[in-house]
């Protein structure tokens, strides 16, 4: 009786595990599909607003389809992918790593200290 107990709750825990996994799966899809949404949406907003004057239109075209780039790799790019990522740039360049980890600590504090 004891035994399948213990059975019946390793099997309750596994669901539980397997049912939080894809809560966070689908809430990073929800978080990827909002901001590629928004970088799309900010593309097509400067693709508009750029006017008919070439100089302008010219840069205004290219940082848009910068935009979409980015918006692309935000709805293709997995969670694995990005820490796998991160790691590589850390190990190779770790004295600039650093350094950009500093500088976003200090604007980060200069910005919550505003507030």
């Amino acid at each position: 009786m004891q035994q399948r107990n213990q059975s019946e709750d390793f099997t309750s825990i596994q669901n539980s595990e397997q049912s939080r996994a894809r809560n966070s799966g689908s809430k990073i899809d929800q978080i990827k599909t909002t901001v590629a949404d928004k970088l799309a949406g900010a593309a097509d907003a400067l693709r508009q607003k750029s006017g008919q004057n070439s100089a302008r239109a010219g840069y205004a075209n290219q940082a848009s389809d910068w935009l979409n780039s980015a918006a692309d790799y935000v709805r293709d790019i997995e969670p694995a992918q990005i820490k796998s990522d991160l790691q590589q740039q850390v190990h190779s360049n770790p004295g600039r790593s650093l350094l950009i980890a500093g500088a976003a600590g200090l604007a980060l504090g200069i910005l919550l200290r505003r507030r």
